[in-house]
């Protein structure tokens, strides 16, 4: 009879152990560069302030993503608060090891242009993710 009461407490405590949702809100959007969904963007939420954990995520083939919290399952989103958000996508070159070994390094190519990577040179305004609201964002970024 203990084993089953035993048992029947390991279930509870483990569905409600699952069910925890972090309070995390769920953050999605689009990424456009030069009007054109950009595929395979890296796109980090990076927390204003000293406190917060940043979230993020990748677009898919037509530029859309959402935002995971890292440790947490993938669509996660994010914390409420304010954020920077920044953009990577690069593309490095090969370097064989005989072209290495006479002093040729692999190159790096931003496909989304480098300003995006910080905040100070993004241009982008920081977001809010509102407990509550759709947080679904669209970014124009440009080649120029």
């Amino acid at each position: 009879m203990h084993t089953i009461h035993y048992s029947l407490l390991t279930i509870i405590l483990l569905l409600v152990g699952c069910s925890r949702d972090y309070g995390m809100m769920p953050v999605s959007g689009v990424v456009l560069l030069d009007g054109k969904p950009a595929a395979e963007v890296s796109v980090t939420f990076s927390p204003r302030g000293a406190t917060g954990n940043a979230a993020g995520g990748f677009t898919d083939a037509e530029g859309r993503f959402t935002v995971s919290t890292g440790g947490l399952p993938t669509g996660s989103g994010a914390l409420a608060g304010e954020y920077d958000v920044l953009f990577h996508k690069v593309e490095i070159s090969e370097v064989s090891y005989e072209e290495s070994v006479k002093g040729k390094q692999a190159t790096t190519t931003f496909l989304v242009p480098e300003k995006y990577t910080r905040a100070a040179t993004s241009g982008i305004d920081p977001v809010k993710v509102e407990k509550g609201g759709k947080n679904n964002f669209v970014f124009n970024l440009t080649t120029k």
